[in-house]
């Protein structure tokens, strides 16, 4: 079933990396536009080598054994792990196709304070064993900072565009405390596939909607078409890129902003075709507080009660896993 096409602009983020102060505001004006439209945009220009991207996860999914992928499994899939977060999110045969490796930041280490603390969703990342693997870790790792810069960049420009000061998120957006996580998600081909959701409008789904849990969702797919997002004039398909980085906002975002962001709804459509699905969630940290407020140019009124960054992202993800169940 064919949707119409939702507008998704592409926007050259490369003056964001630069010094004029006049391009930067023009892209700030643009991700405003795209925010308040369907709320999503096609980030250019943004200097990360997606065909190494692409080539080092089909690897690593084409060359991971049943059993690597259970030893490395989330607690939800193997209980002798205790991790909720960070490891394998297994296929079920019969039951589930899709499958990833979800990691968090590098800098969790066991003497990291959050760590020694036991804090809830900082995790020690476990790997495939390196001889087996040997460039997955290092280029992972490597991912994760380069993902964590350009979306320290690409706030710069949503401070713009709420008409704020470049650096306004800056200081809340610590390298060593980030709650970030990059997901690693393979979508099967299979000749026997196992069943799927439908939507109420019937259309057949792979994840059923649902609002990104993440201050900003930065997304590289493989050029497969199959997210949708609700618009006011239905459920629209959300065009396909194999070069630039979808961006959209998270509900962190939408609080933040009182809606004038809004974290759009979407969703997943089935196909039945070999691809990935690589989103980088960019979180604050666990101890992050910024107030609420209503941007330049919109009258105020009331304001959201200020989250604690670790406890919006428990509570947000808790509540998706039990709205669409286990990934």
């Amino acid at each position: 079933m064919k949707m119409p096409s939702a507008e998704v602009p592409t926007i050259d983020v490369s003056p964001l990396f630069g010094t004029s102060a006049e391009e930067k505001m023009r892209v700030g004006q643009e991700i405003n536009k795209a925010c308040r439209g369907s709320g999503f945009f096609y980030a250019a220009n943004h200097g990360v080598d997606v065909q190494q991207l692409q080539d080092v996860v089909n690897e690593f999914h084409r060359t991971m054994t049943d059993q690597e992928k259970y030893d490395l499994a989330i607690n939800a899939y193997n209980k002798n792990n205790p991790h909720v977060r960070n490891g394998y999110y297994m296929a079920i045969k019969g039951k589930k196709a899709v499958e990833s490796f979800c990691y968090l930041n590098p800098s969790f280490s066991e003497d990291h304070p959050e760590i020694k603390a036991g804090t809830p969703m900082h995790e020690v990342n476990i790997w495939p064993d390196e001889e087996r693997h040997p460039r997955f870790r290092p280029f992972c790792e490597q991912y994760y900072w380069t993902m964590h810069r350009l979306s320290k960049t690409l706030m710069r420009g949503f401070a713009l565009a709420l008409g704020k000061p470049e650096e306004f998120f800056e200081p809340e957006l610590k390298e060593q405390d980030t709650l970030s996580s990059v997901s690693l998600i393979r979508y099967p081909y299979l000749e026997d596939y196992p069943p799927v959701k439908t939507g109420p409008d019937g259309m057949k789904l792979s994840f059923e909607d649902h609002f990104d849990v993440s201050m900003i969702t930065v997304l590289f797919q493989t050029e497969v078409q199959n997210l949708q997002v609700e618009t006011v004039d239905g459920w629209q398909d959300l065009p396909t890129s194999d070069r630039h980085f979808l961006v959209n906002a998270g509900t962190y975002l939408a609080h933040l902003t009182h809606d004038y962001f809004p974290a759009p709804l979407h969703r997943v459509k089935f196909v039945n075709a070999e691809r990935l699905s690589l989103p980088f969630f960019f979180h604050a940290g666990q101890h992050t507080l910024i107030e609420p407020f209503h941007p330049d140019g919109v009258p105020d009124g009331e304001r959201n009660e200020a989250v604690r960054y670790g406890d919006y992202l428990n509570h947000g993800l808790h509540s998706l896993i039990v709205k669409n169940g286990q990934t």
